[in-house]
């Protein structure tokens, strides 16, 4: 599941979980609204980041287009 989905499969929980991924990743709220919409790709670390966050691979959240 890709990470846009990941998060738009998050009906209650997804403001909270947002607020933590700006958190970890060091990054604002808009910035991470930004990467769920597609319209910018995170850095290669900030995704290592989200990933061991959410317990996915990077692969598996950022495939390769």
């Amino acid at each position: 599941m890709v990470f846009r989905d990941y998060m738009n499969s998050l009906p209650n929980l997804k403001l909270e979980e947002i607020k933590k991924i700006a958190e970890i990743t060091c990054s604002s709220t808009v910035t991470v609204y930004r990467w769920i919409s597609g319209e910018v790709d995170p850095p290669m670390i900030k995704k290592k980041a989200i990933a061991d966050y959410l317990g996915k691979t990077i692969e598996e959240l950022f495939p390769k287009q």
